[in-house]
């Protein structure tokens, strides 16, 4: 059960990683309007509760919770075995209900399920009797018992019996069969992504015109730039056009080349690892205990210890993550948090910058990449 855990979480992260916000890589599926509202989404997290309830082992006496367990384990079944079927579809595999009910594992869990839960009174086209069913009174926990009256017996008594451990068994092994091929799929998917994202780390450096850069990330590479502040389109281009008038353009400038390529490289690495990471397991790491001790200088314990005192040191972490904080943004949080900076150094760039970042508070361009220039300034006084 675990490695259906394991592939339904690698199916979902091609889905969040690969597929959701890559135009290019949901044409390979069947990304339609129904796909857009993230239905699928849903489908993976009733996927997650209903797989979870299949380990469920309970002691049940009575004949009413027998009948209730046999009756949730086959619906369990049942949804399970359409939710396989959807993602055959929307991850366009050719494959369909037809190919489903080859599969013996399939068939048999459906037919079951059908026969005693679905339509224990079953008809044809025309309104005649099929068959009629009704749990047996010898049915247990371990065991799905029913009484079974088909035309094809003539209507005479039978008695249907399936242990629960083949049910289950049977639907584990349909399960692991059909997300490997729906992997099989979305191997294709992820393994265009990298060859997309590939083209775009090699262009990088080639492209000549930094419009040309932009216009290709929002084909290809669209998340970064929506990821970060200052790097969407519309405001690193005014940045870039201004990068030669001061050093806080420039220094955002230069932080978007160095960011996009990290990113673009990470994503490449995430390609490659995306079918490998669920199953990989990791050793514990070692806890090291570190003795809660104070520092002793001198080896001489009769003499009074001298302490190591460190110096406190300057944290400007807080301070800035508020100011650049878009809730924050008004004058009485931006007078507070920037006297937290300005009572800890006396840099007359970091005051010049927060004077301007204060006279352009509702101006993303000039707000933000002053307060990224701060930034640098005070990691580079450290």
């Amino acid at each position: 059960m675990d490695n259906i855990y394991k592939k339904l979480e690698t199916i979902r992260d091609v889905w969040n990683f690969n597929i959701w916000d890559y135009p290019y890589c949901q044409s390979e599926i069947n990304f339609n309007e129904d796909a857009k509202t993230n239905y699928f989404g849903d489908m993976m997290g009733y996927f997650y509760d209903t797989l979870d309830m299949l380990k469920i082992s309970v002691d049940r006496s009575g004949l009413p919770e027998v009948f209730s367990y046999h009756i949730s384990l086959l619906q369990i079944v049942y949804v399970q075995q359409d939710f396989i079927e959807d993602m055959l579809r929307l991850f366009s595999t050719n494959f369909n209900k037809g190919d489903l009910k080859k599969d013996e594992n399939y068939a048999i869990n459906r037919d079951i399920r059908n026969e005693l839960v679905g339509h224990p009174i079953r008809r044809d086209k025309t309104g005649k009797l099929v068959s009629s069913t009704l749990f047996s009174y010898e049915a247990h926990q371990g065991k799905i018992e029913y009484l079974r009256y088909h035309k094809d017996n003539d209507f005479r008594f039978e008695l249907v019996e399936h242990n629960i451990n083949d049910v289950v068994s049977r639907h584990e092994l349909f399960l692991n069969a059909w997300l490997d091929i729906i992997i099989e799929k979305l191997s294709l998917v992820v393994r265009k992504h990298k060859s997309e994202l590939n083209k775009v780390l090699k262009k990088v450096s080639d492209i000549s015109r930094f419009e040309s850069l932009i216009k290709l990330l929002e084909q290809k590479f669209q998340p970064f730039l929506n990821g970060t502040y200052l790097y969407d389109s519309k405001s690193i281009l005014k940045i870039f056009n201004m990068r030669q008038d001061h050093q806080r353009y420039n220094n955002v400038y230069e932080k978007f080349l160095e960011d996009l390529n990290l990113h673009l490289v990470d994503a490449i690495t995430y390609c490659d690892d995306i079918f490998t990471r669920r199953f990989i397991v990791y050793e514990p790491l070692s806890i090291i205990e570190t003795p809660f001790f104070i520092d002793v200088v001198g080896d001489n314990l009769d003499e009074p210890p001298s302490l190591n005192l460190i110096k406190p040191v300057k944290n400007f972490n807080y301070a800035l993550q508020k100011l650049i904080d878009p809730h924050r943004r008004n004058y009485s949080d931006f007078d507070f948090f920037s006297r937290l900076i300005s009572s800890q150094t006396n840099d007359v760039d970091v005051e010049a910058e927060l004077k301007r970042m204060r006279e352009n508070i509702f101006d993303d361009v000039e707000y933000i990449s002053s307060c990224r220039l701060i930034e640098k300034i005070l990691k580079n006084d450290e």
